[in-house]
């Protein structure tokens, strides 16, 4: 018979299935539907459960859509940190750039919750409190595109502010094109784009 001590170790990880559950069904509803007409009803229909049970974790979809784009940016991180750390400083820069493309061109859906694009174009966001969470976290991983950029080049503090977010805005650019299929009727290669413009990087 367990004891009584395992009982909350137990609870917690069948609230972290639960919840889980709830943010994969929430991942597919908007991905299906939507965010402007995802309901949490449609929600917890995906996830096979009440509207009742969404609410202890999550007070709305857009508190759903923040959590599942904030860990998609904290896999984004860790991704670019393993990459960093694999790194030599002569090619920091080109391994931080192919690890920040390679990570969104194999998960469209990430892309999607990134550029919001689940609830069309248009410049909404989730409240005030959660965007500054969410900018601070996508802060956090352009930054490290920047620490690659200096262990690259030779830069100051004030150009590698700059170059990073140029490097930041080419590369969602490119995967917007990659991922819309524009590249290839464009003629064009995701890959020798990359390595041409790490090359011409190198070269400055």
């Amino acid at each position: 018979m367990p004891s009584s001590s395992s009982r909350p170790g137990r609870n917690e990880r069948l609230n972290a299935l639960r919840r889980q559950l709830v943010l994969d069904a929430a991942q597919r509803v908007f991905e299906r539907d939507g965010l402007e007409k995802t309901t949490i009803r449609a929600i917890a229909a995906e996830a096979g459960c009440t509207t009742g049970a969404i609410y202890p974790w999550f007070a709305g979809k857009e508190t759903i859509y923040g959590a599942l784009l904030e860990e998609s940016l904290e896999r984004l991180h860790a991704h670019l940190s393993r990459a960093a750390e694999a790194a030599d400083a002569r090619t920091a820069a080109r391994s931080a750039i192919h690890a920040f493309f390679g990570y969104y061109a194999e998960r469209r859906t990430d892309f999607s919750l990134g550029m919001y694009l689940f609830q069309g174009l248009g410049p909404r966001g989730l409240g005030r409190e959660m965007d500054e969470r969410l900018n601070a976290r996508l802060r956090q991983c352009v930054d490290l595109l920047g620490q690659a950029l200096a262990r690259t080049k030779s830069w100051s503090a004030a150009v590698v502010e700059v170059e990073q977010m140029n490097l930041f805005t080419y590369l969602m650019g490119l995967l917007l094109l990659q991922h819309t299929h524009r590249l290839k009727s464009l003629g064009q290669r995701a890959d020798a784009l990359l390595d041409n413009y790490c090359h011409a990087l190198e070269q400055r």
